[in-house]
C-alpha cells in the first residue's frame, strides 16, 4: 500500500510527489505516457510554450529546488518580453526603471498615467505577496482562516479601490490596455476579459516586473530532472489508464495495464488533479465531494491555448527579435483565434534545439473552443491564419519555412490538454487568486492544478502541489 497516490500529468502533481517523496513517503506517481516535449526533424519544442515566471530570490519554484537540493544546474536566462502592435512595440525587461523608461517612450502623452499605474501595482504587488506569505490568499476553510480574512477586510478593500481607479484609467488608452491584457493573459490562467480582482491583476503583473525565466535547452529538461529525483527519493511512475477509483477510508484505483488485466492499486491518501480527464464527473458521482461542484463551476475555461511548430532559418529572424515576443495583429479584436499569437523560439547557434543557421519556434494561439472538440479541418484553417497574421512582423516567414508538420501540432494541442491549460473565465472573489480548495470533506483526498490558484499562474501550480503535499502530511 503506498502513503499517497498522485493522480496527474501537470507540473503540480509532479510538485506534490516529489515533495511528498523527498519527506520519505511511499508514492505512487499515476500519470499517462504525454512527453514533455515534441522533436521531428532535428527541431525539439515544449509541449508547454509559455513563459515561466523568473527565478529571483523568493520565487517559490526556487525556493522548492533549493529544498530538494536541486540547485539550477542550467542558465536560466532573464529574456525581455517583447509586445507587438501594429503602431506600439516594447521590450519589457523585468526592471522597474527600464521598463517604466520603456513605457513612457512608446506612450509619452500617457507617460502621468503609466507612472501612477506602475506606482500603485508596485505597492499592490506587494501587498498581495504579504498576503501570499499569511496564506491569505487561499479559500479560508476554519473559523481562524475567517477571522484573520475579516481582519485584513479593510486593508484589502483599500488596495483594492486605489489599484482599480488607476487600472481604469490606463485602459482609455486602448494600446495600453492590450497590453496589460496579454500579460495577465500569458502569466496566469485568467481570461482578461473576466473580472478579475484588482490584487490578482496586480500580481499577475508584477511577474513581468520581477523578470521570466528561459530555459536554453528546454523546460523538458528541468521536468525531466524532478521525476528522476521523485524516482530516487523512492517514488514510483507508473503509466496507466484508470479504470475505476473508489475512495473510502483506504483509496482503491483499478488501472488498465497493456494486457487488458485490471489490477487494483491500494493508497492511504490520493492527490487528483483538476486536469483528470474525469475530475468534473468525479465530483458528480461523489456523494461527499458533490457540495464542490457548485465551486468548481464557477471557474470556466473559456480560452484554449493551440500551438503551431515550425522551423525556420535564421534570415528571417530580426537580428533584435528575443526569445518571447507577443504579436497582436488587431489590437480592436479580441485575443481569440490567432489575434494575439505568443512565439516562444530557440536562441540563435543553438544546436539542442534546431539545426545550425535554423530556429525552432512555437506559435501559440488562444480559441474559444478546446482544440480537443474542434476539427482538425478548422484547426488547419486557424494554423494557416496564424501564419498569415505574422506577416506584419516576419514578413519573410513563408519562404524561410524549413519544417512544419500542422497535423502533428493539432494531435499534441488535442491530446496533450493535460499539461497545458486553459485560460479561466471566473466570478470575482473578494482576493481573486484562489477559487477552489485544496481540501476536501473526505480526510484522505486532496487536490492539486491551475484551477485552484489560477490568478498566480506558474507560480499558483507550483503552490496548489505544495500545499497538497502539506495536507497530505497531515500539515494544516
Amino acid at each position: 500500500m503506498y502513503d499517497t497516490i498522485v493522480l496527474g500529468n501537470d507540473l503540480g502533481s509532479l510538485v506534490a510527489a516529489v515533495t511528498l517523496a523527498n519527506h520519505g513517503g511511499k508514492i505512487l506517481l499515476l500519470a499517462d505516457n504525454a512527453p514533455p516535449c515534441y522533436s521531428e526533424s532535428g527541431y525539439t519544442f515544449d509541449i508547454d510554450p509559455l513563459p515561466w515566471t523568473g527565478f529571483n530570490r523568493g520565487n517559490v519554484f526556487k525556493q522548492f529546488l533549493s529544498h530538494l537540493g536541486m540547485p539550477q544546474e542550467d542558465p536560466v536566462e532573464n529574456p525581455p518580453l517583447q509586445i507587438i502592435l501594429r503602431k506600439h512595440r516594447v521590450e519589457l525587461c523585468g526592471k522597474m526603471e527600464p521598463d517604466l523608461k520603456e513605457m513612457n517612450r512608446e506612450f509619452p502623452d500617457e507617460a502621468p498615467k503609466i507612472l501612477s499605474l506602475y506606482t500603485s501595482l508596485t505597492k499592490s504587488a506587494s501587498f498581495a505577496s504579504s498576503l501570499i506569505d499569511k496564506g491569505l490568499h487561499l479559500r479560508p476553510e476554519t473559523t481562524k482562516d475567517h477571522i484573520r480574512l475579516l481582519l485584513n477586510t479593510v486593508f484589502i478593500a483599500l488596495k483594492k479601490r486605489a489599484f482599480t481607479a488607476d487600472l481604469k484609467t490606463i485602459r482609455q488608452e486602448p494600446s495600453l490596455g492590450r497590453m496589460l491584457e496579454a500579460q495577465v493573459l500569458l502569466l496566469s490562467h485568467l481570461d482578461p476579459r473576466s473580472i478579475i480582482s484588482p490584487i490578482s491583476f496586480a500580481r499577475t503583473l508584477s511577474e513581468a516586473l520581477q523578470g521570466l525565466s528561459y530555459y536554453r535547452e528546454g523546460k523538458h529538461l528541468l521536468i525531466t530532472r524532478l521525476k528522476k529525483k521523485f524516482e530516487a527519493d523512492g517514488g514510483v511512475i507508473e503509466e496507466h489508464s484508470i479504470s475505476t477509483l473508489e475512495m473510502e477510508r483506504v483509496v482503491k484505483v483499478n488501472v488498465k495495464t497493456s494486457n487488458d488485466a485490471i489490477p487494483t492499486i491500494y493508497g492511504r491518501n490520493i492527490i487528483i488533479s483538476t486536469y483528470y480527464e474525469k475530475f468534473a464527473s468525479l465530483l458528480e458521482e461523489n456523494r461527499e465531494l458533490l457540495p464542490l461542484r457548485k465551486q468548481y463551476n464557477r471557474i470556466q475555461p473559456s480560452l484554449y491555448p493551440f500551438t503551431l511548430h515550425i522551423g525556420v532559418s535564421d534570415r528571417c529572424v530580426p537580428e533584435k527579435m528575443g526569445p518571447y515576443v507577443v504579436v497582436v495583429p488587431d489590437e480592436t479584436k479580441p485575443f481569440e483565434d490567432g489575434n494575439l499569437l505568443f512565439l516562444e523560439s530557440s536562441e540563435p547557434g543553438n544546436t539542442l534545439r534546431a539545426p545550425d543557421g535554423k530556429r525552432a519556434i512555437s506559435v501559440t494561439a488562444f480559441l474559444k473552443n478546446s482544440p480537443s472538440e474542434s476539427t482538425s479541418e478548422d484547426l488547419k484553417k486557424i494554423a494557416d491564419d496564424m501564419l498569415k497574421n505574422l506577416v506584419f512582423f516576419l514578413p519573410f516567414l513563408e519562404e524561410n519555412i524549413d519544417f512544419i508538420n500542422p497535423e502533428e501540432s493539432i494531435d499534441i494541442s488535442k491530446n496533450y490538454k493535460k499539461i497545458v491549460g486553459p485560460a479561466y473565465s471566473v466570478r470575482n472573489s473578494f482576493i481573486g487568486m484562489s477559487f477552489f480548495p485544496n481540501k476536501t470533506p473526505m480526510k484522505n483526498v486532496f487536490f492539486t492544478g491551475d484551477t485552484l490558484i489560477p490568478g498566480l499562474g506558474f507560480e499558483g501550480e507550483i503552490m496548489s502541489g505544495l500545499n497538497a503535499a502539506g495536507l497530505a502530511m497531515g500539515r494544516e
